[in-house]
């Protein structure tokens, strides 16, 4: 297999697992405050990459004060706020909608991004891709939106949703430059993880610890998956899929999300998808490999 076939392959199974990520949060925002959860998730994170800071470190490799800071902006677009405002907006707009409505936006807003900022080419499959992906986005969200009431903390829940997006498209973008300048994915990861802890403990502050004492076995099972696996599985794999492939090709695959979401929701809590929601996922993994195997 080619770097780019590794690129696409891991890709993949960082959307399956960061899809099934709304549904493990969901269960714990039923007795945790959205930025306590993604505190004691980056917090438990944190832990199991600073042996890899250290390790680094003693090796020589050490960031340099331009690429530190990058690594801190990093961590507060892509952890400290995009956590804070991805969990209100699954408390408010509940799992599968949240998936839908991220993964919707985070490719197109990559894909310009990554023309404006990278000169990345944007071509004609790249189009449809995104697309047909939009397409698929459009036919699982619709049944959610409209069955049942909505009321006002339905559209705070859908605004952090938006500027979730925005925080990721922006995070995949310009990260792109620094991985290939330092080389390392997993340093990356590591101190992204790091600087993104430490950010959201004073804004954790606002909200109470005193919380923790309520959390069940099943909701630390939860937490430890999304602080695990999530998180350090996931983002070593997301920075991996980056140094391989271009911003928007490795986004398109988020597409897959929703998708997750929804068969998570199905095996944990017994909802089963609507008819649109299987031709929407059809729809999606046609956008996405069309938009992956695009020329350069």
């Amino acid at each position: 297999m080619s770097e780019k076939g590794y690129g696409t392959a891991a890709a993949i199974v960082v959307s399956i697992i960061w899809g099934l990520s709304f549904v493990a949060a969901s269960m714990v925002l039923t007795t945790l405050s959205p930025v306590i959860l993604a505190t004691t998730r980056f917090i438990i994170a944190s832990a199991i990459y600073s042996p890899i800071i250290i390790w680094e470190y003693r090796r020589g490799n050490r960031p340099t004060m331009a690429d530190m800071k990058e690594l801190a902006a990093f961590g507060f677009l892509s952890i400290s706020i995009y956590f804070w405002l991805q969990y209100t907006g699954v408390q408010y707009a509940g799992a599968g909608v949240s998936a839908v409505l991220v993964t919707g936006l985070i490719p197109v807003l990559t894909g310009i991004a990554g023309t404006v900022l990278l000169k990345e080419k944007f071509n004609a499959k790249k189009g449809v891709g995104i697309a047909l992906g939009l397409t698929g986005v459009a036919l699982i969200a619709l049944p959610k939106l409209f069955i049942g009431s909505v009321d006002w903390l339905f559209f705070v829940g859908v605004a952090c949703l938006l500027g979730n997006a925005v925080c990721w498209s922006m995070y995949s973008t310009l990260s792109r430059r620094l991985m290939k300048r330092i080389g390392k994915p997993l340093m990356v990861t590591a101190y992204t993880t790091l600087w993104g802890m430490l950010f959201l403990l004073p804004l954790s502050l606002t909200s109470d610890w005193g919380a923790l004492s309520a959390v069940t076995t099943s909701q630390w099972g939860s937490i430890l998956y999304l602080a695990v696996i999530c998180s350090s599985g996931g983002y070593l794999l997301w920075n991996y899929a980056l140094s391989k492939l271009e911003a928007v090709k490795a986004s398109v695959w988020l597409y897959l999300e929703p998708v997750a979401a929804f068969i998570g929701s199905f095996a944990l809590f017994g909802q089963v998808p609507a008819p649109l929601t299987l031709l929407g996922g059809g729809a999606i993994l046609v956008g996405a490999l069309l938009t992956s195997l695009s020329k350069e």
